[in-house]
């Protein structure tokens, strides 16, 4: 009982999170007119919701929700990337507008997915919200990948040019790091792996949506 009482609030936390970044991001937009200013805008309550997320693979790796910790961490992980290590410590980039582009797009999917999480378990999942669940991601999935990947490659001549992260031989650990090529390779690394994950988002959608009314596709352990 205790495992379904903080889930509910945990997801019900993270819908209203993301809910204010989107509305902060839209009123931004609306009231400047520019993108230069979204980012400080909606920092705290971006960081703080994509950054609780990290939760989402404890509660895997403990059996409290039926998920994989290591899909889970995959996911998770690659927004934090572009979050903590790519769009924050580069003011520059932060200006770009594909960057209320990729923040409009996780909010609209968190707040959907939060809120489809949060009313399973109490069984009171309207369809409308299991359509958007497993329907609205055609759509915000390249967006918001498209994103990342723009925000990574628009910091490449900064980082490349300051050698920020990076370090050369000769040093004390006798180990060189170059960070712009581990981005180049981290971006590499979306594309064998987004095709297989949107198919199986895909398959789940026909198979959800076709399939006759069942329980909640997300099962919790209480």
């Amino acid at each position: 009982m205790f495992g379904k009482v903080y889930l509910l609030l945990y997801n019900c936390c993270l819908a209203f999170g993301w809910s204010l970044v989107l509305y902060q991001t839209l009123y931004e937009l609306y009231s400047t007119e520019t993108t230069t200013t979204v980012y400080k805008r909606v920092e705290v309550a971006l960081k703080m919701s994509q950054t609780l997320a990290v939760m989402e693979i404890v509660h895997a790796a403990v059996g409290l929700v039926r998920s994989s910790p290591i899909t889970t961490f995959i996911q998770v992980q690659s927004r934090l990337v572009v979050l903590w290590l790519v769009l924050d410590p580069v003011k520059e980039v932060q200006a770009d507008y594909n960057v209320p582009m990729m923040i409009c797009a996780w909010c609209i999917a968190e707040i959907v997915r939060y809120w489809y999480y949060a009313l399973s378990l109490v069984d009171k999942v309207p369809y409308i919200l299991t359509w958007a669940r497993y329907s609205f991601f055609t759509i915000l999935y390249p967006v918001g990948v498209s994103g990342e990947l723009l925000t990574i490659y628009s910091i490449l001549p900064h980082v490349t040019a300051t050698g920020m992260y990076s370090f050369a031989l000769p040093n004390a650990l006798n180990v060189s790091f170059s960070y712009p090529t581990f981005l180049i390779i981290y971006m590499l690394g979306y594309f064998p792996y987004l095709p297989k994950l949107y198919m199986h988002m895909l398959k789940q959608r026909s198979k959800v949506l076709n399939a006759p009314a069942t329980a909640p596709a997300q099962k919790k352990v209480d």
